[in-house]
């Protein structure tokens, strides 16, 4: 089922539909990055504490992970563009509830907590459409290269909100939600313009039972060890990575270090990403997918160890850099292929299942990272988030079909070799 003009096939430039689709994920994703980057930091303003600021950052991870199946479920039943349309207008209506609460001076915990909840957890139900639209939108041939757009879109997005969300919360408390709240309004509007209606099956298909999808999808995730194997090297380097880069964040706000300049380590990174996903397009093309997905991991678990020693922010920074240099070609690689191999009626449960299992531990890295910081300082905690990511990067090594996936030319091939491929 394709719902884009024929002259679109071989050009993402000539796709229309797909331009309106990326600048309402652009809209969405620059407000989001302000959003995230400040949040934490608004947190540690409002309460003062490093603890309670990892309490709410755990909350807002069981929220998201709360709605990921049931969303996923529900972009494999309802018609998807509906369902970006209502996930843009409930987070404009989450982010003025969090302004309205800041001004009004009522920014407690435990309100923090609830409206970190509530936001994660729409985001979870509602947020799995737009993504499961994707191959509606791009045909199979460009697919590589729309996660290549869409991961140098989200490194120039993330290069801006991080200096942008601490000038913003060094003018206002209100100024970070209130961008967050124009990005869901801009999403919306881009959203309205898209031409196409984005149904997971066919009109005349026969209804399904819910339980009957959802066990459907895990039996076909379970019925494939390359799909496995991927989930276990993220969940690991998910949960390290991240979990790593906000022990630095929190370590340094608490040192006193103002958020401007924070701001700037998430430039670096996002840069350097950035710089990847430039070259992401020809590498996976050139370049095995499985090459491209065990060589970023080993760079992060090895620059993961060396950065509990880095002796300032200038070679934090530099770390960050050669992190942030191969997670486009990596993540275009491995999302590319999946979603290849994975038919269109089930990209949205496929999807969610794979976002449970690979972030079902992400959760636990704000708690650990501010309760770390209180019990045993900076340099252990940032210990325990290396040792996790070094883990990851060994089930990569171990990861034996993972590791044989070759360039995007190849993938159908090796789809239909190893009984990977979609049915549609």
């Amino acid at each position: 089922m394709k719902t884009l003009d024929d002259a679109a096939e071989t050009s993402l430039r000539r796709n229309s539909e797909y331009r309106r689709w990326l600048l309402g994920d652009l809209c969405l994703d620059l407000g989001a990055g302000i959003g995230a980057f400040a949040f934490p930091l608004i947190t540690l303003q409002v309460t003062g504490s490093l603890g309670a600021t990892g309490l709410v950052g755990l909350v807002q991870g069981i929220g998201a992970l709360a709605g990921l199946v049931p969303g996923g479920l529900l972009a494999d039943r309802c018609e998807r563009r509906r369902l970006r349309l209502l996930a843009a207008a409930t987070g404009m209506l989450v982010q003025a509830v969090l302004i309205t609460v800041l001004a009004l001076g009522g920014g407690s915990l435990l309100a923090l907590a609830v409206l970190a909840f509530v936001d994660r957890l729409r985001a979870g139900l509602l947020g799995s459409a737009s993504n499961a639209m994707l191959k509606q939108i791009v045909p199979p041939a460009l697919l590589a290269r729309a996660f290549s757009v869409n991961e140098g879109r989200e490194a120039a997005v993330e290069m801006a909100a991080g200096p942008l969300g601490g000038a913003l919360l060094g003018l206002s408390i209100l100024f970070p939600p209130l961008a967050q709240f124009l990005g869901n309004a801009g999403s919306l509007l881009a959203t309205l313009s898209m031409r196409g209606r984005y149904r997971p099956r066919a009109g005349d298909a026969a209804p399904t039972r819910v339980r009957d999808d959802l066990r459907a999808a895990v039996t076909w995730s379970l019925s494939q060890p390359i799909r496995l194997q991927l989930m276990g090297v993220a969940v690991a380097v998910n949960l390290g990575s991240n979990g790593l880069i906000l022990t630095v964040l929190l370590a340094l706000a608490a040192d006193g270090v103002p958020a401007a300049r924070l701001g700037l380590l998430n430039t670096v990174l996002a840069a350097a990403i950035l710089a990847g996903a430039l070259a992401a397009p020809r590498l996976v093309d050139a370049v095995p997918t499985g090459v491209l997905t065990l060589l970023p991991v080993l760079v992060l678990a090895v620059l993961g160890a060396l950065i509990p020693f880095a002796p300032g922010m200038a070679w934090i920074a530099l770390a960050y850099a050669f992190m942030g240099l191969g997670l486009a070609p990596l993540n275009a690689g491995t999302q590319g292929f999946f979603m290849h191999i994975t038919p269109v009626g089930m990209q949205g449960r496929l999807g969610a299942l794979m976002g449970v299992v690979t972030m079902g531990l992400m959760p636990l890295g704000p708690m650990l990272a501010g309760w770390g910081l209180e019990l045993v300082g900076p340099r252990p905690t940032m210990w325990l988030f290396a040792t996790v990511t070094a883990l990851g990067a060994l089930c990569a090594l171990l990861s034996r079909d993972l590791r044989r996936v070759p360039v995007a030319a190849g993938w159908e091939r090796y789809a239909d070799e190893q009984g990977l491929a979609a049915e549609e």
